[in-house]
């Protein structure tokens, strides 16, 4: 903690006097720091409303207090000179009078939690403060049985929102949709996120060892402090600990958010880093796939057939590369009636699936306790009579045994670091995995994503292509059923080499050519719900997806019907 000061008058009224206050460093209303803002390409503002509680908003809105408060305003801009786009965060900004109003409800908020042993009565607060205090002029107004905020009341009531129920400076980030990831690379540098539309990017939030609260006020807190209590307070909502004799730390945040971090200057030069991977809130289905151009709706339909006939599959790419979508895509084209159990480190898969258990490793706590790895909860899953074993990630002994269970006629399903299938196939057969090279061919099909420069109109930019589908015959042979042509950014689909796919329905008494035209026909589907608009953009689209799979697993030409009934493209219908 470190004093900091507030603007107080003095008793003849003529001069402005400072009086030493002292908060938790996470407290301070520190904003964003000011930046000219030139060559604008875009900019929206972010709603943090989200990330605080449904007790503390219903808590205000049956108090009649009204709940308006001003959004962070997020530009993206153009830096000609270094030819990158930097996102630039502008936040409410709080003058003498403003920080004075905020210090004086932290103090009420803090004498309120220390009297009561119930949660929170922000309004209580807000209400009796401005009974006290008229001077603060915190409501401006009543319309009817409503309780209108003055322009700096909600200015305060953002950043005490923001600061108890979010991450200080990082709220907004944390907040913001578009944003998949959050780089924190220590002291001086600045903060980096992954934007859906402009990849890696710079942002203006830059942690310094002297950070000014406000360009509006002449008060500093010390930045290093802030970047250590934030890394603290991430680590402890995931229930984890971080500190000088164990400095590095992951984990997953309430909100399903991951995050990987390092503390002080143990293992990192330049202070406390951070890095958190967001959780979408909704699922990315086949069909968001399909059109972002990531998967073509025939490549789709030959996954969703080989999900049928229970070949087991493998997502490879380096990291970020979209591995563990494009397998939660896919799984959830599984058919009812199977059986799945997933098997992971931090929850990530996420399926409308009812016939679905879900288990993930644990530690041991604080030394207490059996931990619990992905080799136990594997051998475990073999006795839940599954068809299908998704294990999140194999990296170590659990990949023996999911090759082991494949092997004996399970389903097996899971992703890997690997840039290609003779590099994933080399490195299961080599330490520290070292998969018998006869049981390769026992993983079906391996799926390759990467994420790579493509041309949209005159621009470059980074997209995720499912660049091959190979099926495996051997350790030393495998077979390219669909690939991805960087030229024309075009996917093709060769099922005459689907030699793996053949067997299988050789096995069920079909042919080639059936099967074709049954891949068309799906084909045909996903392409119709990838262009109806009620299940796109549906909050829960991933269910819808799977309902309509199931409709067309039971009666697959009214659920076609129905599909083009509600799909916005007209396709001639395909016979056969």
């Amino acid at each position: 903690m470190k004093n900091i000061f507030k603007f107080i008058k003095s008793k003849d009224n003529n001069k402005t006097i400072q009086e030493a206050i002292e908060l938790p460093v996470t407290l301070y209303p520190i904003t964003s720091p000011l930046e000219e803002v030139t060559s604008i390409v875009s900019d929206y503002e972010v709603n943090i409303l989200n990330i605080v509680p449904v007790e503390i908003k219903d808590n205000l809105i049956q108090n009649n207090i009204e709940l308006v408060i001003p959004n962070p305003h997020i530009f993206i801009t153009f830096e000609s000179e270094k030819g990158i786009y930097k996102y630039v965060l502008l936040e409410p900004p709080i003058n003498n009078v403003v920080f004075n109003m905020y210090i004086t409800f932290i103090n009420e908020i803090e004498r309120e939690l220390l009297s009561r042993t119930a949660g929170l009565n922000l309004a209580k607060i807000i209400l009796e403060l401005n009974r006290k205090r008229p001077d603060l002029k915190i409501i401006q107004e009543k319309r009817g049985e409503v309780n209108v905020l003055s322009t700096n009341a909600r200015v305060v009531l953002y950043y005490l929102l923001r600061n108890m129920f979010g991450y200080n400076i990082l709220t907004a980030l944390v907040a913001d949709k578009d944003i998949e990831d959050i780089s924190v690379s220590g002291m001086y540098n600045p903060v980096y996120i992954y934007h859906r539309s402009y990849e890696y990017i710079p942002t203006n939030i830059v942690f310094q060892k002297n950070m000014k609260i406000s360009p509006q006020l002449n008060l500093t807190i010390d930045g290093e402090e802030l970047l250590d209590q934030l890394v603290l307070r991430l680590l402890s909502l995931t229930g984890k600990s971080i500190s000088v004799a164990e400095p590095i730390q992951d984990g997953m945040l309430p909100n399903g958010d991951r995050i990987a971090a390092t503390f002080r200057r143990e293992v990192s030069a330049s202070g406390s880093t951070l890095v958190i991977r967001r959780f979408t809130e909704k699922p990315i289905t086949i069909l968001d796939l399909i059109n972002s151009g990531t998967i073509s709706a025939d490549i789709a339909a030959y996954l969703w057939y080989a999900m049928d006939m229970r070949m087991s599959i493998m997502s490879i790419g380096v990291t970020g590369a979209g591995k563990t979508t494009l397998l939660n895509a896919v799984l959830n084209l599984v058919k009812e009636s199977m059986k799945i159990v997933s098997i992971e480190d931090i929850p990530e898969i996420r399926i409308a699936h009812s016939n679905w258990t879900q288990l993930y490793a644990r530690p041991a706590y604080a030394g207490v306790g059996k931990e619990i790895s992905l080799m136990d909860l594997l051998k475990l899953s073999l006795r839940y009579r599954p068809d299908l074993i998704v294990v999140g990630e194999i990296r170590g002994q659990e990949a023996y045994v999911l090759f082991q269970a494949i092997s004996t006629g399970h389903g097996g399903a899971t992703t890997f670091h690997a840039y290609n299938t003779d590099s994933a196939i080399k490195r299961l057969m080599n330490e520290p995995l070292n998969i018998p090279q006869e049981w390769i061919p026992m993983m079906n099909i391996i799926m390759t994503i990467r994420r790579l420069p493509v041309y949209i109109g005159e621009r470059i930019v980074l997209r995720r292509r499912v660049v091959a589908i190979d099926e495996i015959i051997s350790w030393n042979d495998y077979r390219r059923v669909a690939s991805w042509d960087p030229k024309s950014d075009s996917f093709t689909l060769n099922l005459d080499a689907a030699r793996v796919l053949r067997n299988r329905i050789e096995e069920a008494g079909l042919n080639l050519d059936d099967v074709k035209k049954e891949i068309e026909r799906r084909a045909l589907f996903l392409k119709l719900l990838a262009s109806a608009r009620d299940i796109i953009q549906h909050e829960e689209s991933y269910k819808l997806v799977k309902s309509y799979i199931i409709k067309y697993s039971l009666k697959p030409e009214e659920a076609l019907k129905e599909a083009q009934a509600i799909s916005r493209t007209k396709i001639v219908e395909v016979k056969g």
